[in-house]
């Protein structure tokens, strides 16, 4: 059965807010003028909607006890979920870095021993021409 605004609103009950899809909450809440970010999830919406009906006396305020019990305990365990979830991006942001490091470090070194090489090829064909230039000049 379709959602009724004119009919949840002439007779809300937590029952019928329950079983509502975000979409629906979120047009209740519209209905009332009830400020909310639209990235909100559900159930912080609806427990929005909840208030409100309980604060303009629609609904008993033993409703807000009930309700608002299980999603405290399902943000705590989403929250606990995230901070988990970023501890474990930082170590791979840490180990990304420390790997680029250690190329980083071996590149230095690779890129400094072909320096040392290159001075002692250089150096070696220095010394053989010396030999050669030497030796043509001691022979007169």
């Amino acid at each position: 059965m379709p959602f009724n605004l004119d009919k949840f609103v002439a007779s809300p009950s937590v029952e019928e807010l329950d079983s509502l899809k975000k979409s629906e909450i979120v047009k209740v809440a519209k209905h009332y003028g009830i400020e909310f970010q639209p990235l909100m999830r559900k159930d912080e919406i609806k427990r929005y909607v909840l208030e409100y009906l309980v604060d303009e006396g629609v609904l008993p305020s033993t409703v807000l006890e009930t309700a608002i019990t299980v999603p405290t305990d399902n943000t705590f365990e989403l929250k606990r979920l995230e901070i988990e979830m970023n501890k474990e991006i930082r170590l791979k942001e840490m180990e990304r870095e420390m790997q680029k490091e250690k190329e980083e470090r071996e590149m230095q070194m690779q890129k400094e021993k072909e320096e040392r090489e290159m001075q002692m090829q250089k150096g070696k064909r220095g010394k053989r021409r010396k030999r050669k230039k030497g030796g043509k000049g001691k022979r007169t």
